[in-house]
């Protein structure tokens, strides 16, 4: 079943796993003890139209796993790297006119953050209102399901890096 217009996916990275590339750099965890953490959002055009895959998202496994897979092409718009500090709102402009606001909540005892994200369009009702999320370092999850120009978009959220071993 194909992602549709409205609909909003979530999926957590621990089923997803994803490797460093060239567009896809690993974002620092310096200052996660302080209530710090760098990270990146993947912003993803996915089409049904025939296209190409941008071969910058290769080394992203779960864009090739439902329901992702079913996209015929997929072209990476932008990776702006965050900076998130607790209790600070974040804000990107989204190339659909929307703005995706990220507050890291709290650096969980055992490492992991929790982040507040949220989807609105200034002057309008949220299209994504409030969603908390839990996510360990270097975990990408995603939210996908916004119209944009003949497709949808996919954000990836990665904060951290995840642990060598």
């Amino acid at each position: 079943m194909r992602l549709r217009h409205g609909l909003i996916a979530l999926f957590a990275a621990a089923l997803i796993g994803v490797g460093a590339g060239s567009a896809v750099a690993q974002p620092s965890a310096a200052g996660s003890a302080a209530g710090q953490v760098g990270g990146q959002v993947l912003i993803i055009l996915a089409s049904d139209g025939e296209g190409p895959r941008d071969p910058r998202l290769a080394n992203v496994p779960a864009l090739r796993r439902p329901p992702f897979d079913s996209y015929r092409s997929m072209a990476l718009l932008s990776s702006p790297r965050v900076q998130l500090t607790v209790g600070r709102a974040h804000e990107l402009e989204l190339p659909n006119g929307r703005t995706l606001r990220l507050v890291l909540r709290e650096v969980t005892a055992n490492g992991r953050y929790r982040v507040q994200v949220s989807i609105n369009r200034p002057g309008t009702q949220d299209y994504l209102p409030e969603m908390n999320v839990v996510t360990s370092p270097g975990d990408p999850f995603f939210v996908a399901g916004q119209s944009h120009r003949d497709g949808t978009l996919i954000l990836g959220i990665r904060l951290g890096e995840r642990a060598a071993g």
